[in-house]
This record gives structure tokens, C-alpha cells and sequence, in this order.
């Protein structure tokens, strides 16, 4: 459908000669239409063809020299390759047109059954589906509110839609005169948290933008602040990692107030940042949860001031990265369909470079939900297996009005474009060749099917191509990594987990492969001297008309006036319905007396059941010893 051509023109052609016709050269052409053959199927056989690879879904690619989507097939017998190329450029020139045509010519042709996954075109009405404004580039519209998704970024609906689309210049936090309730209002561009202002590029040349894309330090810096990271351990790291955020003061040495930071702070990030990031961050949390859990206030508060000035400086190092890729999904987006990606995609190194990252983050993203719209579409629904659909997938899609797409149909095509656009771009030299190598090294890598053929092709293929050691080439591709930590889950979060196994898989049997946080993010004990990063959790008092009480102390009967039973199964809606009819088989196959339960006795404390407590302590307290500071920060003003 996505290829321009309507299902019943495709045809199944047989000989004549079988069927008892005396000239076998004259064959009989029989619409697949009419012979049961869904889009869906075509589809999905288009996807089971391709190759698996260990680090990502299956990939499906289209070679450089085919020819573009239109909805006539085109013969190129007899035509050289000049021909060829200046009937590809013509075709391309209405590529997004011809693209709209093909969805619109499928959904005629397909099953008018109104429960069929296909998406639905308005035919009548002046108002386009969420599938036609996604294939647009724009974000789905949605009587929720919020921010709808679109190809190349993710849904949320608790942000706030500028008036009139106009965007502020960076993000900025408003109060919905409807509810009351703070929300975020999308900015244009990516706000710099130490500034306070939208991000500046260099305008010194593209060599110095690209620099602020994937920042580094001089080697006599790195020679100062490396860290040996073969012995490192992680009260070492948080030692030197103190002292170079330190600077002197009227008091003595101390971390600078929010959002100040210091060049050696700086400098100190960038010589480790490999290593450092999102591992850190995550370790700098537990450390402060497990002081403030022994009561070490003053420990804790220390350990909250170093955790926030690190994402200080993480945020800011991260925001050119940031805006460079905001930068190329505006170009992206609009344009998505045409395959004439050097109209939109050409530019500096760096503006390529964002531009491959984002198609290859739309790719893994897409890849992902046709992953899971398969299994949910092809997975009958049971009461035992009710909660496991329910976890597949994006939540959003049970909302009244989604604003995404989760069919299969509707993800595949969208997911088969953003492949042939990102191996159209790979296929173009001009775009392609001179990206930084362990942006290119992500190409090759995830063809590959194993790790030990993934570590053979380093040492003997990449690295002698590249001239570049695979001690280099492993911390470029950490960098990038961390970088990739910084974007937003929503859409890059796939792509993100995909580089992260190869990190893993390529630092195997080096000495890249120590790891000084894995004893204090695995859980490997419960008790503080078994695990360096153990807190203690506990559970709370809970109000009376709480959520949390009333599902631990359900009641049997229903007070007078309140809501009857009927209208709230109604309320509740299919899924939670079916949801309270696996409850009540649990329970009767139990054989459990629900009948002494009634509303709790409210004079005396809260008592967890027993179940949900786990074992656990109860209202140890310890969440509450920071006081407002932990709302405000503990900086001066409430900031």
C-alpha cells in the first residue's frame, strides 16, 4: 500500500498452458483482491524476510539503486544509469503526494469491517485521522490536550498547548487556567538551565558546532582529570567528583548555589564523561537515599547539592547535542515519505549527523511498536493473560481519544518508510561518509548477529579501516551513549538501549569491561553491610478514603447515596471489567470469606496487609526528614 500500489491491481499471473489453453505464452491475471489476500499480510511477509540481528529487530532495506514509490510500476529494461537517476529525481519531486494516494487507495480496497486494525481515511468529513497527521510529520490532535506524537516525537498529554500554536522560545512552566494545575509549555528551542536562555551555537564555523555536539577536553586537561578507571571505585569517583565542583569561597571550598557551576566542574565531567552520566546519576541518587534512610541528614543534604549539580552540568553540556537533533526533526518530520532525503538532510557534518540519528531513533522507535501492536493484535485476550496485553505497549492507546497510533497496519507503514529513508540516506555518499566514526560504526554494528563476531569485526575490519584505535572507537561509542541518555525517552529511548548493548557486548574481555557501580545499582543484598547502595523502604499511613485504603480494606456493602455497583462496573470500562472478574475467580478458586470485611476501624494506626507490606517496616519516617527542603532544593529564594 505504502509502495503506490492498490491491492487489487496486484495480480497473480498463470500460464494458460496448465489450464488446457494451446498457446502456454498467454497467461490469465487474477486480482489477489479477490483472492482473501490482506495489506496486512503483504506487510508483515515484508518484515519476516528481513535479517535478525542480536542488538536490534529485524531490519528491512531497500537497495540504492531502486526506484522510488509511485503507483505505476516503472520497467527500467533498456534504460542506462543517467536514465534511470533522472526519472528517480522526477518521481521524487511528489513523493509525500503519491505516498497519501497509496494509504488512501489501500483503505478503499481493504475490508470495510469497522473493527479491522487498518486506520481509518475521512472520506466525507474535512477533518484528517491521527494516521494522516502522523504520515504528515504532525503531531496526532487529540480532545485530551497536550502534545500529541508525531514520527519523530513522543505523546504527552500533560503538557500544555501554546495558545494559537505559538511556542515560546524555550520551555516554560504555566498554570492551565482550567484546572489549576502546573504544565509544561514546549518551547522552540532547548534552554540552556544555566543561561536560562535558548542554547547558542558557535558561529565560529561548523567545525565548533560540531564540537558542542560531542564536546571534549584538550589532552593536557584529560591528562589532569581522567580518572583511572581500570582501579576506580565509586567513593572515589564521588571524592574527586566534590572537590572539582568545589570552588572557593568567603567559607572555604563548597559547591556553588543553583544553577552555577564551575569550569573545573566542568572539565572534570568531559575528561570522564564515558564513564560518568546516566550510571552516575543513578548511583548519586541511591547514595542520598541510603544516608537519608540511616538518618544522616547532613550526609544527605551534602549528597543531594553534588547529585543536583551533576545534572546541572550533564543538562548543560547535553543542550547544543539537544538542540542540534530538535533542529533536524523539524526538517525531518514534514518531510517524512520523501525519499529525496538530500532536499532536507544536506548540511554541515553535524547537522548530518543529527539527522541520521534521528531517522535511526524513528526506526528503532517504530520497529518497537509493530512489535507490539503484532503481539497484542495476534494475542486472543483470556483472563489469565488480561494483564500481560495490558502491559504491552503504549498505555495511551486505552485512552478515549490517543493521541498516537498503535494499529499494526498504521505502524507498519510508517515503519517501513522510516527504514527506506534511513538506507536512503546511507546509500548517499555526499550525506553519509564523513559522519563521525562511531556514529557510522552504529550502521555496521547492528547487522551483526553476535558479539564475538561483532569484537572480530572491530579489530580486523573497522578500526584498520577507520585508522582509529578500538580503544578509542569503544570510548566514542560511550560518549555517544551518554549523549543519547539526554534526549527524551519518547521517541529515542529504543535506539538508546540498542547502543547500550553494544557498548556491553563490544567492552567484553577488555578492560573496558569493569564496571565500578554494578555492587551498588544490582540488588545483590537486603541488608546495609550486604549492599552499598541498600536503603530501607517502608510503608505509610494512608487516609481513610484513600485509593490505597479502600484496596486494602475493600467493603462489601456500599453506603447509601454513593455509587452503585452496576454503574461503576459501567464506568470502569471493558478492561477493568474484566480485570474484576479475574479478581473474583482468584478468589473463588481460594475459597476466601470476604465477608468479615468491612470499612477498617479508624482509631487506631493504619495496618498494612501483610501481603503488600512484604516484610517491610512501617512509617519509619525517614522521607520527611529534609522538611521543604526537599520540595525546594535547599536553595536560597525556593528555586
Amino acid at each position: 500500500g505504502i509502495m503506490g500500489v492498490s491491492l487489487a491491481s496486484v495480480c497473480l499471473s498463470i500460464p494458460l498452458g496448465i489450464m488446457g489453453v494451446s498457446r502456454p505464452s498467454v497467461c490469465l491475471s487474477i486480482p489477489l483482491g479477490i483472492m482473501g489476500v490482506s495489506l496486512a499480510s503483504i506487510l508483515l511477509l515484508i518484515l519476516a524476510v528481513t535479517a535478525v540481528s542480536a542488538f536490534q529487530p529485524a531490519s528491512f532495506f531497500v537497495t540504492s539503486g531502486s526506484a522510488p514509490f509511485s503507483r505505476h510500476v516503472v520497467l527500467h529494461m533498456g534504460m542506462n544509469r543517467k536514465a534511470r537517476r533522472q526519472q528517480q529525481r522526477t518521481k521524487t519531486k511528489n513523493r509525500q503526494k503519491e505516498f497519501y494516494d497509496a494509504v488512501q487507495e489501500a483503505d478503499k480496497t481493504s475490508d470495510k469491517d469497522p473493527s479491522s486494525p487498518v486506520g481509518t481515511l475521512a472520506k466525507e468529513s474535512q477533518e484528517r485521522t491521527a494516521f494522516e497527521e502522523e504520515l504528515a510529520g504532525e503531531r496526532v490532535s487529540s480532545e485530551l490536550g497536550g502534545e500529541g506524537e508525531s514520527v519523530v516525537s513522543g505523546a504527552s498529554v500533560a503538557d500544555a498547548v501554546p495558545t494559537a500554536n505559538e511556542r515560546p522560545d524555550v520551555s516554560e512552566v504555566v498554570m492551565d487556567e482550567d484546572t489549576g494545575i502546573l504544565r509544561v509549555v514546549q518551547g522552540e528551542n532547548v534552554k540552556d538551565i544555566v543561561t536560562g536562555k535558548a542554547v547558542q551555537l558557535s558561529n565560529l564555523g561548523p567545525e565548533y558546532r560540531m564540537a558542542q555536539m560531542f564536546p571534549d577536553v584538550s589532552p593536557e586537561t584529560r591528562e589532569k582529570y581522567r580518572l583511572d578507571w581500570k582501579t576506580a571505585s565509586l567513593p572515589q569517583i564521588v571524592d574527586d567528583l566534590s572537590n572539582a565542583l568545589a570552588v572557593e569561597g568567603r567559607e572555604g571550598k563548597r559547591i556553588p548555589p543553583h544553577p552555577q557551576i564551575s569550569d573545573t566542574g566542568v572539565d572534570f565531567v568531559l575528561a570522564n564523561r564515558d564513564y560518568l552520566g546516566y550510571r552516575m546519576s543513578r548511583c548519586l541518587g541511591r547514595l542520598k537515599l541510603r544516608a537519608q534512610s540511616q538518618f544522616k541528614k547532613e550526609e544527605a543534604l551534602s549528597l543531594r547539592r553534588l547529585w543536583k549539580k551533576f545534572l546541572t552540568i550533564e543538562n548543560h553540556i547535553s543542550a547544543p547535542f539537544r538542540q542540534i537533533v530538535l533542529d533536524a526533526e523539524k526538517k525531518i518530520g514534514p518531510n517524512f515519505g520523501n525519499l529525496d532525503v538530500k532536499s532536507y538532510c544536506s548540511g554541515e557534518v553535524h547537522e548530518r549527523t543529527a539527522s541520521y540519528l534521528v531517522l535511526k531513533g524513528m526506526v528503532a522507535h517504530w520497529e518497537k511498536k509493530v512489535k507490539d501492536a503484532e503481539y497484542v493484535e495476534s494475542t486472543p485476550e483470556t483472563n489469565a493473560n488480561f494483564l500481560e496485553i495490558l502491559m504491552v505497549g503504549d498505555p495511551r492507546r486505552y485512552l478515549p481519544d490517543p493521541p498516537i497510533i498503535y494499529r499494526l497496519n498504521e505502524c507498519l507503514s510508517v515503519c517501513l518508510m522510516a527504514r527506506n529513508m534511513t538506507q536512503v540516506f546511507v546509500s548517499e555518499n555526499d550525506l553519509y561518509d564523513d559522519l563521525p566514526c562511531e556514529v557510522r560504526f552504529i550502521e555496521d554494528a547492528l547487522r551483526i548477529k553476535s558479539g564475538t563476531e561483532l569484537r572480530r569485526f572491530i579489530v580486523e575490519e573497522f578500526c584498520p579501516r577507520e585508522q582509529v584505535t578500538p580503544e578509542r572507537l569503544r570510548e566514542g561509542v560511550r560518549r555517544l551513549y551518554q549523549q543519547m541518555h539526554n534526549l527524551q525517552v519518547d521517541p529515542y529511548g529504543d535506539l538508546t538501549n540498542v547502543i547500550g548493548r553494544l557498548v556491553e557486548a563490544m567492552s567484553v574481555g577488555t578492560e573496558d569491561e569493569i564496571d565500578p557501580y554494578i555492587s551498588y545499582l544490582a540488588n545483590m543484598g537486603q541488608t546495609y553491610e550486604e549492599n552499598p547502595g541498600f536503603f530501607q523502604t517502608y510503608t505509610f499511613d494512608h487516609d481513610k478514603l484513600s485509593l490505597v485504603s479502600f484496596l486494602d480494606y475493600p467493603m462489601t456493602e456500599l453506603e447509601e447515596g454513593k455509587i452503585q455497583s452496576g454503574d461503576l462496573a459501567k464506568q470502569l470500562g471493558r478492561d477493568i471489567q474484566k480485570l474484576g472478574m479475574n479478581l473474583v475467580e482468584s478468589s473463588v478458586q481460594k475459597e476466601e470469606d470476604l465477608s468479615a470485611q468491612m470499612v477498617r476501624d479508624d482509631t487506631g494506626p493504619y495496618k498494612v496487609p501483610e501481603n503488600r507490606a512484604a516484610g517491610r517496616p512501617h512509617n519509619l519516617g525517614w522521607l520527611q526528614i529534609l522538611g521543604d527542603e526537599e520540595m525546594t532544593g535547599g536553595e536560597e529564594g525556593g528555586q
